[in-house]
């Protein structure tokens, strides 16, 4: 309900005091390194949630609206970019602005607002619906993932590379402008989880094709009548709208992989931790 009334809520402008966490700021940041000033850089950022290293949120923190003064700054020794960490910089920051998020009443206006809703109690049980079945989803997901482990465990076997390599290259898609020696280290780190998830894919393909638990045509239309139901459209333009973005595939891979990891818990003994 807390992140729900967050979404909802509005920025009002606060005409004095410091910065505090959880307001918005709009900043204007300037380097001045080895002697040399920067053009001022804007930014708008919203305090206590990581957008800007620590340094910087405590120097932000330290100046009233329209105030402005010079700080050095230290990169954290975990900072994402290798090179700048344990770095000094000396900058410049004008603090011009500080909004504070302003929520709406936790009433039935406010429930209704988010969907048919009767109030905050009907809202309330269709939010505890849905962490519940996010939490069987996850539950589900971890089963899942042993059963799997536990047959590729007692089975091992290899991968040709140009497998695991596809795969890579369908995780990393097409990027722009990545320097060809940051790609490679990129495809190097991601090749172990790759190679396993490759390894995974094959056995319940292989599964799927022993035990004969491929998607049928029924069960097919089943879950697109499921889909439509849902939805509100008719399964003739959810299976057009599957077919045309080329998901029908996935679709029918979805419904094996889990008449596959039925199957596996039917035969396998599984106790809670």
């Amino acid at each position: 309900l807390g992140r729900l009334r967050e979404e909802k809520g509005t920025w009002h402008p606060l005409e004095e005091g410091k910065p505090e966490d959880g307001n918005l700021v709009e900043v204007e940041i300037q380097r001045m390194n080895d002697g040399e000033v920067g053009e001022a850089q804007p930014y708008q950022l919203v305090l206590g949630q990581g957008d800007a290293i620590p340094n910087i949120e405590e120097a932000i923190k330290s100046l009233e609206i329209d105030g402005s003064g010079d700080f050095v700054v230290r990169f954290p020794d975990d900072f994402p970019n290798e090179e700048r960490r344990g770095q000094e910089e000396h900058l410049h920051i004008r603090l011009d602005s500080r909004q504070h998020l302003v929520l709406p009443e936790l009433d039935a206006e406010f429930a209704k607002s988010l969907g048919e809703f009767e109030g905050v109690e009907d809202l309330n049980e269709k939010i505890q619906a849905d962490l519940e079945k996010e939490a069987e989803e996850q539950a589900e997901s971890v089963v899942r993932g042993k059963l799997l482990d536990a047959i590729l465990d007692a089975n091992p076997f290899t991968v040709p590379v140009s497998m695991v390599d596809r795969y890579v290259e369908s995780v990393l898609g097409n990027p722009e402008g990545v320097p060809p020696e940051k790609l490679t280290e990129a495809k190097e780190q991601l090749s172990p989880q790759a190679e396993h998830a490759v390894k995974r894919i094959l056995a319940i393909d292989r599964l799927s094709e022993i035990q004969e638990l491929g998607a049928t045509e029924e069960e097919l239309d089943d879950r697109i009548e499921e889909i439509a139901e849902k939805s509100g459209d008719t399964p003739a333009k959810i299976y057009a709208n599957l077919q045309k973005g080329e998901r029908l595939e996935l679709l029918e891979r979805e419904i094996t992989e889990r008449k596959v990891f039925d199957f596996l818990k039917e035969q396998s003994e599984i106790t809670e931790a």
